[in-house]
C-alpha cells in the first residue's frame, strides 16, 4: 500500500541548490519546498501505480518463456486435452499458477 505523502516527505531531504548554466545557485525556502513537494507527489504516484499495476509486472516476469508455453500447448493438444480437459494441461496449469501467485488487487 502506498505510503502517505507525509511519510514520504519525512523520508526525503529538501534540495538546497540547483545548477543553472553550470553555476550552483542556492534555492530559496519556497523553491526548495516546491521541489520537495513535486518529488513527494511523484513518489506517491509511483507507489499508487505499483499498488494498482504491480501484479502485471510480476506476472510477466513469472510466466514461462514463449517457447516453453508453445511447447506445453503443443503437448496438451497432442495429448488430446480439449474442452474442460484443457484445464488439466501443463500450459493452463503453468499460467494459472502465475495468475494465482500474482492476483489482481481487489477493487
Amino acid at each position: 500500500m502506498a505510503d502517505s505523502k507525509e511519510t514520504i516527505k519525512a523520508s526525503m531531504t529538501a534540495p538546497t541548490h540547483r545548477v543553472v548554466d553550470g553555476v550552483k545557485v542556492d534555492l530559496t525556502a519556497e523553491e526548495a519546498e516546491a521541489i520537495l513537494d513535486e518529488w513527494v507527489d511523484n513518489e506517491h504516484a509511483r507507489q499508487v501505480d505499483e499498488d494498482a499495476n504491480g501484479y502485471k509486472t510480476n506476472r510477466a516476469n513469472a510466466y514461462p518463456q514463449i517457447a516453453e508455453q508453445l511447447d506445453k500447448l503443443f503437448h496438451d493438444i497432442d495429448g488430446g486435452l480439449l474442452g474442460e480437459d484443457a484445464k488439466t494441461g501443463s500450459l493452463y496449469l503453468a499460467l494459472k499458477e502465475v495468475k494465482d501467485d500474482n492476483p489482481k488487487p481487489s477493487e
